[in-house]
């Protein structure tokens, strides 16, 4: 992406094709990001672009929808995509410092606004559908692996922890290459496997799936938007998450998040089991406790 070229073409073509469904305000706010460079638009909040417009945090998020977008993560999201796949990954960290400051105060705030933005994006993709149907797979489940493809792992053992402990029988794995391919060798036909990769796509993933899927296991994919449209139909469910173009908030916050809404699915639609889990975990926390 070259310095006098850091707009986003994107974000032009929707602002040209929607331009005449905007209000007066709402036009304000595009105009202003249309001109805004990506490497500041990506760092910038509702509130932020609502003070340097003189609007409203609401008319900023109208705007974006107006736009053509489910809301700003996703303005944000697909219109970075370019500087992703054109910048090296040492200049757009030079880019977050500068964005961001040295003042620990200013870095937290944002990072918690990140934070919000991954959440908030997540819950804009949530498909109710498609989650109940994960949650259906895992009741009819024999074993349930959670596997971390990639740096996934912290969110596979997070899944198979919070799946133990309203009764399912779980395993968890964050190998790869070889060590992956003997740890598998135990599946089983009624096995589920819950796979957690963020986002960009993997020849292991790719085999992963292919293999777990021959041999009869129903495979529940959590992952990243940009994969959706790969393994759709490649897997029995598939769930996305977001990041933030920013980084300055990880995907893996959305993950766990769908992880706990797969558990506690579990255990809404089968309460005595989970119930007796709870029963059978704390007394062995208190026999461990009076040792």
């Amino acid at each position: 992406m070259e310095v006098h070229d850091r707009t986003s073409s994107v974000l032009k073509d929707h602002f040209d094709r929607n331009r005449t469904n905007l209000s007066r305000s709402e036009l304000v706010v595009a105009e202003h990001l249309v001109s805004m460079p990506i490497d500041v638009l990506i760092f910038r909040s509702a509130e932020e672009i609502a003070a340097e417009t003189g609007t409203s945090d609401a008319t900023v998020i109208r705007a974006a929808r107006r736009l053509g977008f489910s809301g700003l993560p996703e303005l944000k999201r697909i219109c970075s995509r370019v500087m992703a796949q054109t910048l090296p990954t040492s200049e757009r960290l030079e880019h977050r410092f500068r964005a961001t400051g040295e003042n620990l105060t200013n870095v937290a705030k944002q990072m918690f606004e990140a934070a919000r933005e991954v959440v908030t994006a997540t819950e804009e993709q949530f498909d109710e559908n498609e989650v109940s149907h994960a949650v259906s797979i895992l009741e009819q489940a024999d074993t349930v692996w959670c596997l971390g493809i990639g740096t996934s792992e912290a969110e596979a053992i997070h899944c198979s922890v919070a799946l133990s402990r309203v009764g399912l029988r779980t395993r968890c794995s964050g190998a790869s290459g070889f060590t992956l391919a003997n740890e598998l060798l135990d599946l089983r036909r009624d096995d589920v496997v819950v796979m957690f990769h963020a986002l960009r796509d993997a020849d292991e993933l790719k085999l992963v799936v292919r293999q777990i899927s021959e041999i009869g296991c129903k495979v529940i994919l959590i992952c990243g938007v940009q994969l959706k449209a790969t393994y759709e139909g490649m897997v029995s469910a598939l769930i996305t998450c977001t990041s933030t173009p920013s980084k300055l908030a990880s995907w893996s916050l959305g993950a766990l998040v769908m992880a706990d809404i797969l558990s506690y699915g579990v255990a809404v639609r089968n309460q005595k089991q989970a119930i007796d889990s709870k029963a059978r975990l704390a007394k062995l926390r208190a026999a461990i406790s009076t040792r």
